[in-house]
């Protein structure tokens, strides 16, 4: 089963390549740097046709955003595997897609956020597919988060990529919470993630040059 992260901008502008990798690559090693592993692996990407995978060319400090025939392919070092992305670049489409999410008493709390949010009419999606390694599990994660500190927005999930009962969040609290067992609210997330935690330095050793 695969689940996403959606990353809602805030801001309009753009951000670019470089600031999405620099900024996710900060999060991943501070992460690693707090359970102790030592390994710092690169977050890097590249873009590819839907329909064979071909590359596409672009730049580092083009800005974030591609067709709707490609998607972007994230991945952390040598580790196998990555996230595939998708830019949400169509306002219909957009409107169409969450013009109906973020309504109940959930979401009062964030509601001026959601509206200025939901008002840019573009987002990042972020899929895990399954069979991942648990190194892409952590860090699509933080890849999402990174995105929505960057556009001032937020996190958000609709098919249990974290707890349901913290998303939408802001970027700050979302990247200091997720895959953090101790901080999770069930036993079915604090399990499976400290499972992940366990497995990380392995992954990257066996990658490691």
């Amino acid at each position: 089963m695969s689940t996403t992260f959606e990353a809602f901008p805030r801001t309009r502008e753009l951000p670019s390549f470089r600031a999405v990798l620099e900024r996710s690559t900060r999060e991943l090693h501070g992460f690693l740097a707090s359970i102790d592993i030592d390994h710092r692996p690169q977050i890097h990407a590249r873009l590819q046709r839907n329909s064979d995978r071909s590359h596409v060319a672009f730049g580092l400090d083009d800005p974030l955003r591609w067709d709707e025939d490609v998607y972007a392919w994230f991945m952390v070092g040598d580790v196998p595997g990555g996230t595939d992305a998708y830019f949400r670049g169509d306002p219909a489409a957009f409107t169409k897609m969450w013009g109906r999410e973020f309504h109940g008493p959930r979401y009062d709390g964030l509601r001026p956020v959601i509206d200025e949010c939901l008002a840019v009419r573009h987002s990042w999606s972020f899929r895990r597919s399954a069979g991942q390694s648990c190194t892409i599990n952590l860090a699509y994660g933080l890849i999402a988060g990174s995105l929505a500190a960057l556009t001032d927005g937020l996190v958000h999930s609709d098919d249990r990529a974290w707890e349901w009962e913290r998303l939408p969040a802001r970027p700050d609290d979302f990247l200091r919470f997720y895959f953090r067992p101790e901080l999770a609210l069930t036993p079915e997330m604090r399990e499976w993630s400290k499972r992940c935690l366990g497995q990380i330095e392995g992954e990257l050793e066996a990658a490691a040059p």
